[in-house]
């Protein structure tokens, strides 16, 4: 009984499955989280920190809003918004994005400890310096030219959503009137049958007549 209950419930209309839920929280975490990770959290994974931290970190905040912007398209859907799901179009789009940025926190090269690299050279060894600023160079080329791309796609997703709420909502409305209209349209009028149909009976009063 309480296993039919399980499945009912999972299986309900309008249920998402559980990476699209997940991913909806993925994405609003990853406003704060990716910035940070390229800029400190890189260490962790060996990266070198010093010279270029101030300028990641003036730079920080910029991927915050650019991360923010697409988010913010994307949950201002009410059909994301509502069920606090994102939909398998979004997750494919954002998805790969995300991962883009989450993986220049390997690349970003920096020099500090008198020593310059990155996670992949502290990992592989100095060979991969010069392929850890090209990765970089085509990462944020990536970022940036994605981000604006996806934020576009987002906003015409959006204006669709919109537009179509709209039309359900005029539809509601007129659907009173028009049905009102469908059944006067529908009346027929039939002429009444029997031994006094089509005379007419008049009452007078007058002893003149």
């Amino acid at each position: 009984m309480a296993g039919t209950a399980g499945t009912s419930a999972g299986s309900r209309p309008g249920a998402r499955h559980w990476a699209l839920r997940g991913f909806f929280w993925a994405m609003i975490a990853a406003i704060v989280v990716l910035p940070a990770w390229i800029m400190f959290g890189r260490a962790f994974a060996g990266a070198p920190l010093g010279d270029w931290l101030l300028l990641q970190a003036l730079l920080g905040p910029g991927l915050a809003v650019l991360i923010g912007v697409v988010v913010g398209l994307t949950v201002a859907r009410k059909e994301v918004r509502r069920p606090r799901a994102v939909q398998w179009r979004d997750l494919r789009l954002v998805g790969p994005w995300l991962l883009v940025i989450a993986l220049l926190g390997f690349t970003v090269v920096d020099s500090g400890g008198g020593r310059t690299g990155s996670a992949l050279t502290a990992w592989f060894g100095d060979g991969w310096l010069t392929a850890s600023q090209s990765l970089t160079s085509i990462g944020i080329l990536a970022v940036v030219l994605g981000g604006a791309v996806i934020a576009w796609l987002q906003v015409l997703e959006l204006g669709r959503e919109t537009r179509a709420r709209v039309e359900r909502a005029v539809n509601d409305l007129q659907s009173p009137l028009l049905e009102q209209r469908a059944r006067q349209a529908d009346a027929t009028f039939e002429p009444v049958d029997g031994p006094q149909a089509g005379r007419i009976i008049s009452i007078d009063d007058d002893p003149r007549r």
